[in-house]
C-alpha cells in the first residue's frame, strides 16, 4: 500500500488545491477556554473530502476498488442520519471478500464539515468506525496533517483486512493500523482475534486484504 499512498499524495496536490492545510494551533495543547465552544472556520475541514477524492481516484486507477456515490444508512453505531451527509462514497474492493469501505462527507449546521467512516462485510450492516474530526471545535483542532493521517489510516485499516471491528450491545472495538480503539464497557481486545470465535452476542466485521503481498 505504500506505493498507493505516494500516489494519493500526488493526486491530492490537485484535489486539495483549493483546500489548504493548516498547522496545529495548539502544539503545546493549551487552548483558550472560549475555543471549546466555537469553530471559526468550519469550511477548512473540506480538506478531508478532497483527500477522499484523491483516495478514490487512485484506488480506481489501480484497479484496487470501484467507487460509487452512495448514501445508504443509517449505519450501526452511527452518530447521524443520512440526511446529515452531503456526499457519500462506497468503495468496493476488487479482492474477493474484502471489506467494503464507506466514506460519508458530513453536514454540520447545514454546511460541509468532516467525514464519517464505516465498513460492511457480506451479509452485515454498515457499521460506523470513526468520524474525522472527532470534535470540530477550535480547542480540539490538531492541524490538518493529523486529520489527514487519521483518515489515511482508516483506509489502510480496511485495506489490510482481518477483523476490523467487533461490537456487543454495550461496547465496541476497532482495529487500526497502529493498534485498536474501543468504546463502552465490557469490550476485550480478544474480540479482534481472528483465530478464536467471538463471545455470544458479539458481532465481527472481517475481510480479506485488498492487496496480496508479493513473495
Amino acid at each position: 500500500m505504500n506505493a498507493l499512498v505516494r500516489d494519493v499524495d500526488q493526486a491530492f496536490r490537485v484535489t486539495g488545491a483549493a483546500t489548504p492545510g493548516w498547522d496545529d494551533p495548539h502544539p503545546d495543547r493549551s487552548p483558550m477556554e472560549e475555543e471549546y465552544s466555537r469553530c471559526l472556520d468550519p469550511g477548512k475541514y473540506q480538506i478531508l473530502d478532497a483527500r477522499v477524492d484523491a483516495w478514490c481516484q487512485v484506488l480506481t486507477r489501480h484497479g484496487v476498488a470501484q467507487v460509487t456515490d452512495a448514501r445508504e444508512g443509517p449505519w450501526m453505531g452511527g452518530v447521524r442520519d443520512p440526511e446529515f451527509w452531503w456526499r457519500g462514497r462506497q468503495v468496493d474492493p476488487a479482492a474477493l471478500d474484502g471489506l467494503r469501505l464507506h466514506l460519508a462527507s458530513t453536514l454540520v449546521d447545514g454546511r460541509p464539515f468532516g467525514v464519517d467512516v464505516g465498513v460492511d462485510a457480506a451479509g452485515q450492516a454498515t457499521v460506523h468506525l470513526d468520524t474525522v474530526p472527532d470534535c470540530g471545535c477550535d480547542a480540539c483542532d490538531s492541524g490538518s496533517a493529523d486529520l489527514l493521517d487519521v483518515l489515511d489510516r482508516w483506509v489502510l485499516t480496511a485495506a489490510a483486512g482481518g477483523v476490523v471491528h467487533a461490537r456487543s450491545d454495550a461496547a465496541s472495538i476497532s482495529r487500526t493500523v497502529e493498534g485498536w480503539q474501543a468504546d463502552g464497557r465490557g469490550w476485550s481486545e480478544s474480540w479482534l482475534d481472528a483465530s478464536s470465535s467471538p463471545p455470544r452476542g458479539v458481532l465481527r466485521w472481517t475481510g480479506t486484504p485488498w492487496l496480496m503481498s508479493e513473495t
